[in-house]
């Protein structure tokens, strides 16, 4: 395959500027992380997991996926340069937000009792669920807005909304935290939530988009492309967070909120702190793949780039939190939760597989087949709770990482399989051949992270992260200069 440096260029500033805006966020998020292991500790933390685990089950279920559907329909309105269409189909999306929230508010409202019974085995959480209902409201509406952002590319816009949204909610929350303690949670949620929503209304302000009026019966009708389309990406989106939701049940009856609470850290470092990387690269990606759909040799070969630049940016960061984990465990939260070490183990190695899956996997979104990604869902996350499932039954949180790792190796080959059927799409030999020798590398630091002598581990751990920075740079660094890209958008940022 013939590499172009302008895919890599546009990967790279789209990194630049949300993987800028997660760090900043991970800096807020290591700042709360710490502050709640401590006045919170694990069993709090199993508290607040639940809570939130529940409310966002509601609201992705009742969301009807607009922050995926709603971008293919700003980009589709964008490319037609109608201005007209454009603005209906924003002022359709405000509107689909609105009525979406309100619905996924009243639910969770009525349902407050049974959702406390299930999560927590008692009726004590139910006032908690009530309250923190709003939250789906401001959470729903600041989608809608997202999905707008990211269908214009106003890709600068979205990520001051996202990083500003951190750095406030972390302001006016820690103080609660602090002065109540666990007491603490639900407020926090609720607040949290509503300063996302104001500021991204802030910056939406900024658009100076046009209104167009229109009725809620009126945007059911209109928006119904956006609501099956976002119907049945729900159920697919649905299930994942299910799949969790179920294991933190199972976890607590089986071990308690503390061991959920730990459990629950773990996914936080591997879906947000490693997760980094197709957060930041995510906001770009789709709408690019929506655009080259009907160009099949330019999305093979976006396709393939982009797992190319996924796999070995994440590959040293792999390697880093192998080589430095039980100190990142202590920085990010505390002592109380080092023994959440034998699950990220092998859950990290597992974003490798993750890496070039999710850049195959997303193929399926941008054609709208929601069908086959349903059907495609059903069978992974099946999958992956029976993994889960028995790996904790029998070996723990340790058996936990190991199922996470065989998991997304089957994911890998699933999602290869299905995109090689249906769309003849599937891997160049250069990201086979730099698969091997990522999976060569990060095996290399894993056998270190269980070696006792110092010098050799340390020493393995050095040279696997050289070797991971030079498969990078021969690869990536090779079509263009990287620091000078880097200093180029230095340069323009600093005007």
């Amino acid at each position: 395959m013939n590499l172009n440096k302008n895919t890599y260029q546009t990967i790279l500033k789209a990194t630049a500027i949300f993987g800028g805006v997660q760090v900043s966020s991970i800096i807020i998020s290591i700042i709360r992380s710490k502050f709640l292991a401590i006045l919170i500790g694990p069993s709090g933390y199993g508290i607040f997991s639940l809570l939130n685990s529940t409310i966002e089950l509601i609201r992705t279920l009742t969301g009807f996926g607009l922050e995926t559907s709603g971008v293919k329909k700003i980009v589709e309105a964008k490319a037609t340069k109608n201005n007209q269409l454009l603005i209906e189909n924003t002022s359709l999306l405000v509107r689909l937000g609105i009525i979406t929230g309100i619905a996924g508010t009243t639910i969770s409202i009525i349902l407050s009792p049974l959702l406390s019974k299930f999560s927590f085995g008692n009726a004590e959480m139910t006032v908690a669920f009530l309250l923190i209902s709003i939250s789906i409201l401001f959470k729903q509406i600041t989608s809608s807005n997202n999905a707008i952002f990211q269908g214009l590319s106003e890709l600068k816009l979205l990520a001051k909304s996202n990083l500003y949204g951190n750095v406030f909610g972390l302001l006016f929350t820690l103080p609660f935290y602090y002065y109540f303690h666990i007491k603490a949670i639900v407020p926090s949620i609720i607040l949290t939530s509503f300063i996302h929503f104001i500021i991204s209304f802030f910056y939406f302000k900024k658009l100076s988009l046009k209104k167009v009026k229109i009725e809620n019966i009126d945007s059911i009708r209109k928006g119904k492309e956006i609501l099956f389309f976002g119907g049945l990406l729900t159920i697919s989106s649905f299930l994942p967070l299910l799949s969790n939701y179920l294991i933190q049940i199972f976890i607590n009856k089986l071990s308690g909120l503390e061991v959920v609470g730990v459990f629950s850290v773990g996914l936080i470092i591997i879906n947000s702190y490693v997760g980094i990387v197709f957060n930041a690269m995510s906001t770009e990606y789709y709408p690019r793949l929506v655009k080259e759909i009907s160009n099949k040799e330019k999305l093979i070969e976006s396709i393939n780039k982009q797992a190319i630049f996924t796999l070995l940016l994440i590959t040293p960061i792999i390697i880093l939190f192998l080589w430095w984990m039980p100190f990142i465990i202590k920085i990010l939260f505390s002592t109380s939760f080092l023994n959440v070490i034998p699950f990220i183990t092998w859950a990290i190695v597992a974003m490798i597989f993750k890496s070039v899956s999710w850049s195959f996997g997303m193929v399926i979104i941008a054609k709208a087949d929601a069908k086959l990604f349903i059907k495609t869902a059903l069978i992974f996350n099946t999958i992956y709770l029976l993994l889960c499932y028995f790996g904790y039954a029998f070996y723990g949180l340790e058996g936990l990482g190991l199922a996470f790792l065989l998991y997304f190796f089957i994911h890998l080959i699933g999602v290869l399989i299905v995109v090689k059927w249906q769309y003849e799409i599937s891997l160049s030999n250069r990201l086979f051949i730099l698969l091997l020798k990522s999976i060569s590398i990060t095996g290399l630091a894993l056998l270190a992270f269980y070696l006792d002598r110092f010098w050799i581990k340390n020493g393995m751990f050095l040279f696997a992260l050289i070797l991971g920075f030079i498969l990078f740079y021969n690869e990536i660094g090779n079509q263009f200069s990287v620091i000078s890209s880097f200093k180029k958008y230095l340069n323009k940022r600093g005007k």
